[in-house]
């Protein structure tokens, strides 16, 4: 027990600063996608959804349309936004003055309508900047790449110090209500709150560093697998000539049938074209399979790697984290559990420090006699099953899973107020 304690208090000091700088950060970007619409000054124009299929057989028509009637840009790149039924077509074009310009265009094949791609127009600023320090904060300590490394090994330290404290649960409750917290500014009741609330978050708060750790270890290893397939590619490229967008997807057709195709990139004779396409294994994944055209005499060639498969799992653990609370009644839930979770790091600290001040401590509120382990773990096991339920039953069940998971999370809360006013002292 003594030495579980001593992992579990020295991995805390060693990452909880970290974990709390996670949780600040992590609470506005729960509302991150009602800010930026809010935000916006102009919505981006929406014609409904539409299948990948849909929208890349009308590929050839807005590169006519582009064509037609912006004669002097080049589209560089080209890409997808199913939910909003567009394609979108990057540009760029030189001024009279020879300023490089970019911008983007939304095609909708069904209407056959080509409109502006809305730039960074936004209303407040200082509220789009806000955010962004926010997010690179979050992801990666505004330190690139070595401040994701580094917060991804803080991340799975919190995921340890986590399982620690839970493993230590039952050495510190055999005797004590849980939920009864002492009072006042004692170490104790500091740890009351500790112990109390730290496993009413244990699942939510596990769940979001394991998947945290996974998203990190994601974009990592996919940066890691297209320097691999760069690496294959021949030293000196030189395509006969270009390669048109047109023979990319058909190219992707052919060769590629069950999967889909995310993203075209046509670049310059000594460069390779490029395509994404979703993993074939789990087309679900943000991130596909990148695949480089070559034109050679005997015609056209690819080079590419599958993806490999330990970046599903990654992918798949990426869901608890950023796509199971789409609702507001979940992300005020989210955002009290975070909160909650913040009480937990600072309730953890305050109690080692006054405990070193060795002040005079109130007795624990006990229970009423010695209790089985049954009984001891049974407020916990609850508490994990509702969890549970709130993390996964809106990933499963769409709007019905929502409420489910709503359910669920009240639950929780409203369980944990009627320990706490039972367990005041």
């Amino acid at each position: 027990m003594k030495l579980l304690y001593r992992f579990h208090r020295w991995i805390s000091a060693i990452c909880a600063l970290f974990f709390l700088l996670l949780c600040l950060t992590g609470l506005p970007l729960i509302f991150s996608g009602d800010i930026y619409r809010w935000n916006e000054v102009d919505e981006r124009p929406s014609f409904g959804e539409l299948s990948y299929q849909e929208l890349w057989s009308g590929a050839t028509a807005g590169l006519a349309r582009i064509a037609s009637e912006m004669p002097e840009r080049d589209v560089d790149v080209i890409s997808t936004d199913t939910e909003r039924g567009v394609l979108l077509y990057s540009l760029t074009w030189q001024e009279e003055n020879g300023t490089a310009r970019r911008a983007r265009v939304a095609y909708a094949p069904v209407q056959d309508e080509l409109v502006p791609w809305r730039g960074t127009h936004v209303k407040s600023p200082a509220l789009a900047s806000f955010m962004g320090t926010m997010h690179n904060l979050h992801l990666k300590m505004s330190m690139g790449r070595s401040g994701m490394i580094f917060l991804t090994v803080m991340c799975f330290l919190s995921f340890l110090s986590i399982v620690g404290g839970i493993l230590l649960y039952p050495f510190f409750m055999r005797q004590r209500l849980f939920g009864g917290t002492r009072g006042g500014m004692s170490a104790g009741n500091f740890f009351d709150w500790h112990n109390f609330l730290g496993m009413i978050t244990a699942v939510w708060a596990g769940l979001m560093t394991l998947s945290g750790v996974a998203i990190a270890a994601y974009i990592i290893g996919h940066g890691s697998y297209r320097a691999d397939v760069e690496a294959a590619l021949p030293v000196d490229i030189h395509n006969q000539e270009p390669i048109a967008y047109e023979e990319m997807i058909s190219y992707a057709a052919d060769h590629f049938p069950t999967q889909r195709l995310l993203y075209l990139a046509n670049v310059r004779e000594d460069e390779p074209a490029v395509m994404t396409l979703t993993d074939e294994g789990h087309p679900s994944m943000f991130r596909g399979q990148e695949v480089y055209l070559i034109r050679t005499e005997e015609g056209l060639t690819h080079i590419t790697q599958p993806m490999p498969r330990w970046l599903t799992l990654c992918d798949s653990l990426r869901t608890l984290h950023l796509y199971n609370h789409d609702t507001m009644p979940l992300k005020l839930i989210w955002a009290v559990l975070d909160m909650l979770t913040i009480v937990v790091i600072v309730s953890g600290f305050a109690g080692w420090f006054q405990r070193h001040r060795r002040k005079k401590e109130i007795p624990p509120v006990l229970t009423d006699g010695t209790r089985p382990i049954t009984a001891m773990w049974s407020m916990p096991a609850l508490f994990a099953l509702l969890s549970i339920i709130g993390m996964t039953a809106p990933l499963s069940y769409a709007e019905t899973g929502d409420s489910i998971g709503t359910v669920a999370w009240g639950c929780c809360l409203l369980l944990m107020i009627y320990l706490w006013q039972r367990g005041r002292r």
